[in-house]
């Protein structure tokens, strides 16, 4: 009994043992043999200026946009306000109530379409690629954001709709990779000449095509640029499909070099799920690699998380922050953010309504705050009211509170609004209200007597 007693214990004890001492003896492992190499001088960077300055408004430094400061020469180009600087172009604010309220009079339309939102669009070309799973959610975005894209194209895998113009690849898909790699096929083939930046996303992502064009404006669209959430999985850097990755043309075009046929498209990597782990992989063995598209505030521009548990607080155990290549020092989020994890469609018709649709007025607008302009002046509206309610047109000159004592004559409470619908005033009863109250007495109690109701034969 004894020796039962004491092979029990000495189990709970060795599992106990194996419980605490094998994570620790992972995490050493994981030092020791597994290097996060990145892609830049960290020590060049000094993010504790900015976490020690409460977020204000002002302008937003994206870390790539610095890294392109240090290493290309042209230090007075590279910021979104230095670049329009440099093409000669000055930013000016609209009254936001008279452009939203009325346009047409008080602004041209080439003022109109110079707005900085459409100039950027004409200027700065996203073509965006969805991967589609739910027809649902693939309609939600041809609905919402999808509209603000360039180009864009839905890809599937046996998914047919009428009313969704999905692509499904002839060929035999044997993994996820291979699917990813004959999309972009296709769209190289077809959009090549015109392409600049393209973002690859499922249907579970809202993208913010606007914010994007402002991130990549001042960057090169022929130079290789691999944007997103970076982390480091099995010594690989990569960025995660789960929120979104950002392909310019110049690193669009070295893959395609790569992989310009199915046969190479099924030998690039054969799990499902993993499409965004080969994709940096074969980035990173043509030299490109992830961006760091934190803001100077190093708050995230890329969410793989929906916007509610980004809000509110997320548990951050799986890989996705653990394994950060740019770790966020900020909850949520870079007011130029660019995706989000939304995994319904009603949420997405939500979050577009109050991006691009619901208008709040600060204390700078004055649309709400100014009398409502009136076509008939406040002297008129007493007259009016009686020869339409008294039947009296002979008084040319006559103050609001003189008609409140004819009105009150009739109307004793509110209550009897609807008593004396054929009421007529005759002149003596008139007279004596008038000249009650030029007399300073107010009360028309002995003037009603005087009043007659007349009725329709």
């Amino acid at each position: 009994m004894r020796f039962r007693f004491l092979k029990q214990r000495s189990v709970f004890l060795i599992g106990l043992g194996i419980g605490f001492v094998f994570p620790l003896l992972l995490s050493l492992l994981r030092n020791i043999f597994v290097i996060d190499s990145t892609c830049e001088d960290q020590s060049s960077w000094q993010p504790e200026y900015y976490l020690s300055k409460p977020p204000q408004r002002e302008e937003i430094i994206l870390r790539h946009w610095e890294k392109v400061k240090r290493t290309s020469g042209y230090f007075n180009t590279v910021t979104y306000y230095t670049w329009l600087a440099a093409q000669n172009l000055k930013l000016y604010k609209l009254d936001l109530d008279r452009y939203l309220y009325d346009p047409q009079k008080e602004y041209s339309i080439r003022e109109i379409e110079s707005t900085e939102w459409n100039w950027l669009k004409k200027r700065v070309s996203v073509t965006c690629m969805v991967f589609v799973e739910k027809l649902k959610m693939g309609k939600s975005i041809q609905a919402t954001w999808g509209k603000h894209c360039n180009n864009i194209y839905f890809f599937g895998h046996h998914l047919k709709d009428a009313e969704l113009p999905i692509i499904n690849i002839d060929t035999k898909i044997m993994s996820s990779w291979q699917l990813l790699c004959e999309a972009m096929n296709y769209i190289w083939k077809k959009t090549a000449p015109k392409l600049e930046w393209i973002i690859i996303v499922k249907d579970d992502t809202m993208v913010i095509p606007e914010n994007l064009r402002y991130m990549i404006a001042p960057l090169d669209h022929r130079d290789d640029y691999y944007l997103g959430h970076p982390i480091v999985l099995w010594g690989q850097i990569y960025n995660v499909a789960q929120s979104g990755y950002v392909l310019s043309r110049g690193a669009l075009a070295k893959v395609m070099q790569m992989f310009n046929t199915t046969e190479k498209c099924i030998a690039g990597g054969k799990y499902w799920k993993k499409e965004d782990y080969y994709l940096g992989k074969h980035l990173s063995s043509l030299g490109i690699h992830p961006s760091d598209t934190r803001d100077q505030y190093l708050r995230g521009t890329f969410h793989g998380y929906s916007l509610q548990n980004l809000l509110w607080g997320v548990i951050r155990p799986d890989s996705y922050f653990t394994r950060a290549l740019y770790p966020t020092k900020r909850e949520c989020c870079s007011p130029i953010s660019v995706t989000f994890s939304v995994t319904e469609p009603d949420k997405m018709y939500t979050l577009n309504y109050l991006l691009y649709h619901l208008h709040v007025f600060d204390g700078e607008g004055k649309f709400g705050n100014i009398p409502a302009k009136m076509q008939i002046l406040e002297d008129n509206v007493w007259k009016i009211a009686l020869q339409e309610e008294f039947n009296i047109t002979h008084l040319n000159d006559i103050s609001s509170d003189a008609y409140y004592e004819i009105w009150h004559s009739k109307y004793s409470e509110p209550g009897q609004l609807r008593i004396a619908d054929n009421y007529r005033m005759t002149p003596d009863a008139l007279n004596c209200l008038l000249a009650s109250y030029k007399a300073g007495n107010k009360s028309a109690i002995n003037c009603k007597s005087k009043t007659v109701n007349s009725t329709k034969t």
